[in-house]
């Protein structure tokens, strides 16, 4: 990776739409070079997938939890985070160093209908494990600065 994949990328993390024509503008380079990068750094792994930055409280989703599980071995990892994906509430499972094993990213309509994910989570895993609950406020996004290149890798 050299200089301009850096910068593409930083361009398509600020803006997912943004046009392949509006960053070779930006970066003095023609369409074709930015279009044919970019496809070469989701070829090589660095871009996984663009999406797009939900509004969730305006789709009916304004409470936002993290929660912490410690499964004490009860379950194994791997199985209880595959159990605990199948609630479609939980968006995202990790598994974390420290008191807890597990850290669940929650959305949920209200306080209540939160109540009930935890319900589920409590009967997916009704073993030795400890919740607790972080609510959070919605802080806007941005990307931290990305690495210098060290050397370039390609000439296109």
């Amino acid at each position: 990776m050299d200089a301009l994949d850096y910068k593409i990328i930083e361009y398509l993390a600020e803006d997912g739409r943004m046009p392949f024509s509006q960053i070779a503008e930006r970066v003095g380079k023609s369409t074709a070079t930015i279009h044919q990068r970019a496809r070469r750094l989701r070829e090589q792994g660095y871009i996984n997938s663009i999406s797009a930055d939900l509004n969730w409280e305006a789709l009916g989703y304004p409470v936002d939890a993290y929660v912490s599980i410690r499964d004490n071995e009860s379950w194994g990892l791997d199985a209880l985070a595959e159990s605990l994906r199948s609630i479609p509430f939980v968006i995202s499972t990790a598994a974390v160093t420290g008191e807890f094993d597990l850290m669940l990213h929650v959305k949920a309509r209200s306080s209540s209908h939160l109540g009930v994910v935890l319900g589920e989570i409590r009967r997916i895993a009704p073993g030795p494990s400890r919740t607790v609950v972080t609510l959070t406020t919605y802080i806007s996004g941005r990307v931290p600065p990305l690495p210098a290149p060290e050397t370039p890798t390609s000439s296109i």
